[in-house]
């Protein structure tokens, strides 16, 4: 049984093993709720990640797709990532790496 339960726990690990293997920490957080999936820690820079995972691209009736929007940060300063299974990187907000005190570049996609 692939329950939504399950695709959101892929999803934050298939999330957190990207930004490890971009050198930054990873905390995830392990109680069933709570204000964030993870936290990324860059040297003295800390981000509250709130990941939004999806099976598939969205059916539309007419039989298009339509991806989920592009994340955003809100108000509480935690960045929204939506992850679409199949997709080899996930969707970030406009500004994520500079949060983070890191450049942006290709070899972070």
């Amino acid at each position: 049984m692939n329950s939504t339960s399950h695709t959101g726990a892929a999803g934050e690990l298939l999330v957190s093993a990207f930004f490890l293997s971009h050198g930054l920490e990873v905390f995830r957080n392990v109680a069933a709720s709570g204000p964030a999936d993870i936290v990324l820690q860059n040297k003295d820079k800390f981000l509250s990640v709130d990941v939004k995972s999806v099976r598939c691209p969205y059916t539309r009736k007419d039989g298009t797709y339509s991806l989920p929007k592009v994340p955003q940060f809100t108000a509480e300063g935690i960045a929204i990532v939506v992850y679409v299974h199949g997709e080899a990187v996930p969707r970030l907000p406009e500004g994520f790496w500079e949060a983070l005190g890191m450049e942006t570049s290709n070899e972070y996609s």
